[in-house]
């Protein structure tokens, strides 16, 4: 299950319920609460009854009494108001919207918890009740998001008051703004599956009881989506910084279109269940069974969301937003897929919006590239993942190999090294090929001569010659099997004939071009395709003089032929 991640539509701070100031009660917290007592009358008024009496905001009072926030200003919990003149905003169209979203976003956006007074120099980030960020600063003159404030610390027995010369402007954070916009109803309908919402009583401020029932002045709900847990993408908090590309419902189509033969289930999958084979000709076979037609259009989506998000702050993205910050020319999405496209993906925005949070780019089209984004190459190792008969394995790690046989990844190379029991056996192995799609694949086995580390001066360095056997599930759930090699005489189909390495040094042979016409992503452990490879001559042949039966296997590669005919592409 997917984990549960917040948005908590208030700040969420310490909540103190205030009773009667003390004089003689000087404590930080006192200083940061103390309403300035001077000869002005309004320190005796709530917040509300000095609003109510300003002949210079009765715009501001109706549009308070409209939503009923008048309730929440006259009760004993501090608050600072910035309340916007009238005359300087349009509040004719504010008191024409329905009253949840005035609330939220206009009159929460000019309330925060504590009193925040004025003196001197400041630049102080506000946190208003909706969970907006505002800047409040100046020395002299000051401004609160960006407008300039009119009067300051105009005091209240519960808060404080500074007026303004115009309204702040609201911003969505990007997860609001998925609801907001249209033409990307397709994104929103998938989002909207996985939000639930509820009330925070303990954050509430508490009303009366009526009929037995708790009603509450200030209800604070939380929407909470398991989505951007699983996406690493936080885009409800205000305290972050996204960059969020949102298909259009053309480009969702599309993108879905091209995205979901990857994801090609079938009802029932069969694999070779290789961990109970008694040899490598008596393998029995096990089955899932799952309702193939929901696995594929969920995997579909998840594959494109998991391409959307991009943290701001990540050093791969800040050119993004940032025109001073250098270009990487990789985009780094949440989900650490590294994408190397970044000016052509980026090109198909259609409209781009501030948010509260970062940015929200609308896309007329996807421009990920496959193996970037959903169908990656798969390098396996067979350390771990592999079955052999007639052979005994050793995990084998050079710490320094010897620079002229070349290196596998990194400096260090681990292979899988599997010698023949006796002088009379050849091994055979079985290696397990975990989160294969359904597409096609160019196959490659990465083989490591014996001197590749340098400490092995008496094995005769002697090329191999292998049979390559491949079982994978058809589309039909029944099991198939392509190979490689020579004297079988069966209707299999031939990858080619006779593979020999390269022993001069760690050589990526090339094995055969497959189309896996079932995927096993997300089956289950036992769920896979298994790659058999074994000696391409017999025991006794007198071949065993120029060939060796060792294996020594770094890697199994599985790389999307898309990928290789694109590279081969640029590089013409």
């Amino acid at each position: 299950m997917i984990d549960k991640y917040m948005k908590v539509n208030k700040y969420i701070g310490v909540m103190m319920v205030a009773t009667v100031l003390a004089a003689s009660s000087c404590t930080d917290f006192d200083d940061y609460n103390e309403v300035p007592m001077d000869a002005n009358a309004s320190a005796e008024n709530t917040l509300w009854e000095n609003i109510s009496q300003n002949a210079s905001l009765s715009n501001f009072q109706s549009i308070i009494k409209k939503v009923g926030f008048d309730a929440a200003l006259q009760q004993s919990h501090f608050y600072t108001v910035w309340a916007p003149l009238d005359g300087t905003y349009d509040a004719n169209a504010l008191l024409n919207q329905d009253d949840e979203t005035v609330l939220y976003r206009f009159v929460k956006s000019h309330v925060a918890e504590y009193n925040h007074l004025v003196s001197g120099a400041i630049d102080e980030r506000i946190h208003a009740l909706n969970d907006k960020s505002f800047l409040f600063e100046g020395n002299g003159t000051y401004k609160y998001a960006d407008v300039d404030v009119a009067q300051t610390n105009l005091p209240s027995i519960n808060g404080v008051m500074h007026t303004l010369q115009g309204a702040a402007t609201f911003y969505p954070n990007i997860y609001e703004y998925i609801f907001q916009r249209e033409g990307i109803d397709s994104l929103e309908q998938y989002v909207k599956k996985y939000e639930t919402v509820y009330l925070d009583e303990n954050n509430s401020v508490v009303g009366p009881t009526v009929n037995g029932k708790q009603t509450y002045i200030d209800s604070v709900m939380v929407t909470t989506n398991s989505l951007y847990r699983t996406l690493n993408a936080r885009i409800a908090h205000e305290d972050s910084s996204y960059t969020m590309i949102l298909p259009t419902n053309e480009a969702w189509v599309k993108a879905y279109d091209k995205i979901k033969p990857y994801f090609n289930y079938i009802r029932t999958t069969t694999a070779q269940d290789i961990d109970a084979a008694q040899s490598q000709t008596t393998i029995p076979s096990t089955t899932v069974t799952i309702d193939h037609v929901y696995m594929a259009d969920s995997l579909t989506k998840l594959a494109m969301m998991e391409n959307l998000f991009f943290n701001n702050n990540n050093e791969y993205n800040r050119w993004v937003e940032n025109p001073s910050a250098v270009f990487t020319d990789t985009l780094l999405t949440t989900t650490r897929n590294k994408l190397s496209n970044p000016r052509e993906i980026l090109a198909k925005t259609i409209d781009k919006e501030k948010m509260s949070n970062g940015y929200a780019r609308i896309v007329d089209s996807l421009a990920i590239l496959p193996w970037e984004g959903w169908a990656p190459e798969l390098i396996i190792s067979p350390i771990g993942r592999n079955v052999s008969w007639n052979g005994d394995n050793h995990t084998v790690v050079v710490e320094n190999p010897n620079p002229a046989k070349g290196t596998f990844e990194s400096g260090s190379i681990a292979y899988l090294w599997v010698s023949p029991k006796t002088n009379y056996s050849k091994p055979e192995l079985a290696i397990k090929l975990p989160g294969v799609l359904s597409t096609t694949y160019n196959l490659y086995c990465v083989i490591v001569p014996p001197d590749v580390d340098p400490t092995d001066t008496i094995t005769e360095v002697m090329p191999n010659q292998l049979d390559f056997d491949l079982s994978y599930c058809n589309a039909n759930g029944t099991l198939a099997q392509t190979w490689t090699g020579t004297n079988h005489t069966t209707s299999k189909t031939h990858f080619a004939l006779k593979l020999e390495n390269d022993p001069t040094k760690v050589d990526t042979m090339f094995v055969g071009t497959i189309n896996f016409p079932v995927a096993y992503m997300g089956l289950g452990e036992k769920m896979y395709p298994n790659l058999k490879i074994t000696s391409d001559f017999s025991v006794f042949s007198p071949l065993m003089k120029t060939y060796t039966r060792d294996l020594r296997i770094a890697a199994i590669i599985l790389r999307p032929v898309e990928k290789d005919d694109y590279y081969a592409t640029k590089e013409e």
